[in-house]
């Protein structure tokens, strides 16, 4: 790779002095090797909007997000999938979803989705380039022994196995295990600390790793942080921040957030606001308790967003302070669209979003909002706020579901305060990682002692540094998803999609939007184009069903 020639392996050579009769002679060279390929920081976010921080629109503060974004390159096409795992399967593999994950029971007899062991992780082929692996956060990718952080590429690990938990030392699961494992082994309830936040701790235990890294490696940190998922909690100190602060309510925040993105140059050409109609009921519509309980919950929502901000910031200074900050690849993401959940929120007139079965013992008390025990979602509404003008949210493939706020800052490599409109798909991070580790998948091979298969990805790095204007060629520009029996297949400028709207069943027949011309997908083309149509859907159906 060109542009690290300069910061490959450097030997470090000390020659040797004169010596006098009566001295010691000394070797004429000492050698360090210093291994001084980039570190590489990868942090995702859950559920969070792609208008949730300041640099893509939002009011909430988030300084060194919003820092880090504008001296970085902020992207606006990046598609990832329509929930947690999905999208963890994809940038983990480099591999579709249905092929990817096996299905079985656990222990429990519930299902547990596990990432098959022929499809190689990020942490494997790093720890094979001569990377040192760090984990802290969400796995969401199996609970089975053999299939955890620990035994898939990881050297130091603190995760929460689970797809959601309460934040603090209690239990909102199945039995008696709360779903954390510390290096592999379990952490239960009473081996946490007793003021245990869990995004306070996953940000403490990857400044331990860090600060007992051993010096002249490159490491791989990923930080896939769980907040601003579900169930929205907070420390007491951080309950009222944001107080009264959406008490306007979503209608104007979906206004003022689409106007503040505009300004920013976060949104893809040609968006725009005409015919977005949203899903929620108008707030005007709502009752008096209903406008409270959805207000407090999205100011929950916007501490969580700020807190996540502050945590973040903690390991940016440590980088700074350390003099590692220059060279790590920080890559920022969200996991994919904004959550659409009614728990704790919705007082009755019908579900209006989507959520978990609810825990017996949960408190959601107006009162206890945010505290232990309360298990509360910000509502479709102020999840729209954060989404439009794109149509739909989580858990769709629209494109409200797959297209996920997310920037990259390495100012040796990459320029600074501009915006990419360039396709990308999560199926394209992990060739990238290994374009910035000097490393290759190995691809169909014998790795570890196990068989396993290639990547669909392509490697956006050229395009990062500034040297291609798009990250796929003609013949590599294409990915399909699969959802509730439906599916998505974009190609170029076109999307072919025949899912239904949140809460129907079925599918419809295939729709075909051009999300450049039409990024909120308004104008359906199919009519007018059956040829591109049938030609998309075969296509679909052969190789991404």
């Amino acid at each position: 790779m060109k542009m690290f020639k300069d910061l490959g392996l450097v030997a470090l050579c000390c020659i040797a002095i004169s010596c006098t009769e009566t001295e010691q002679a000394v070797p004429e060279t000492v050698e360090a090797v210093v291994d001084s390929r980039p570190n590489i920081l990868f942090i995702v976010a859950d559920d969070l909007g792609f208008t949730d921080i300041g640099a893509f629109g939002s009011e909430i503060p988030t300084p060194n997000l919003d820092e880090l974004a504008m001296q970085g390159l902020r992207l606006n096409n990046l598609h990832t999938a329509a929930a947690c795992q999905s999208v963890r399967t994809m940038f983990m593999t480099s591999n579709g979803v249905s092929a990817a994950l096996e299905t079985r029971p656990d222990q429990d007899n519930q299902r547990d989705n596990l990432l098959k062991l022929e499809y190689a992780t990020i942490p494997e082929l790093l720890q094979d380039a001569g990377y040192a692996t760090y984990m802290t956060g969400k796995w969401d990718l199996g609970r089975d022994e053999g299939y955890t952080p620990a035994t898939r590429g990881f050297d130091r690990s603190f995760v929460m196995l689970h797809g959601s938990s309460s934040y603090f030392a209690e239990t909102f699961i199945v039995g008696d295990e709360l779903g954390f494992q510390d290096d592999g082994q379990p952490a239960n309830v009473e081996d946490l600390p007793e003021d245990f936040y869990a995004t306070e701790h996953y940000t403490d235990k990857m400044l331990e790793y860090l600060q007992s890294h051993e010096a002249g490696r490159p490491w791989f940190a990923y930080m896939p942080y769980t907040s601003p998922h579900w169930p929205l909690q907070l420390p007491d100190e951080w309950l009222d921040r944001h107080e009264g602060a959406y008490d306007m309510g979503y209608d104007k925040l979906r206004e003022q957030r689409y106007t503040s993105a505009m300004a920013a140059g976060v949104l893809p050409a040609n968006s725009s606001m005409e015919d977005f109609k949203p899903l929620a009921e108008p707030w005007d519509d709502l009752s008096d308790e209903e406008k409270a309980r959805y207000s407090k919950a999205q100011g929950l929502y916007a501490g969580m967003v700020e807190y996540l901000d502050m945590s973040i910031g903690r390991v940016i200074n440590y980088l700074e302070e350390s003099g590692q900050m220059d060279n790590t690849v920080i890559v920022f993401m969200s996991d994919h669209g904004a959550s659409s959940g009614e728990h704790g929120v919705d007082t009755g007139r019908g579900p209006r979003g989507g959520g978990p079965v609810m825990p017996d013992q949960i408190d959601n008390s107006y009162d206890n909002f945010g505290k232990k025990g309360s298990f509360v979602d910000h509502g479709r509404g102020f999840g729209e706020s954060a989404s439009a003008p794109f149509k739909n949210l989580k858990g769709t493939i629209d494109e409200g579901g797959l297209r996920a706020a997310a920037f990259v800052h390495y100012p040796a490599a990459v320029a600074g305060g501009g915006v990419s409109s360039a396709f990308m798909s999560g199926l394209d991070l992990l060739p990238t990682f290994m374009e910035i580790a000097e490393t290759e998948h190995p691809g169909v091979s014998n790795f570890r002692g196990r068989e396993i298969k290639g990547i669909l990805g392509s490697s956006a790095w050229t395009h990062l540094t500034g040297q291609a204007d798009s990250v796929h060629s003609e013949s590599s520009n294409t990915v399909g998803w699969i959802r509730g029996g439906g599916g998505v297949l974009i190609r170029g400028d076109y999307k072919l999609i025949n899912t239904v709207p949140p809460g129907q069943r079925g599918t419809t027949d295939w729709r075909l939007y051009n999300i450049v011309a039409d990024p909120g997908e308004h104008r359906d083309l199919a009519a007018g184009q059956p040829e591109l149509v049938a030609e998309m859907a075969m296509e679909w159906e052969l190789n991404w069903k």
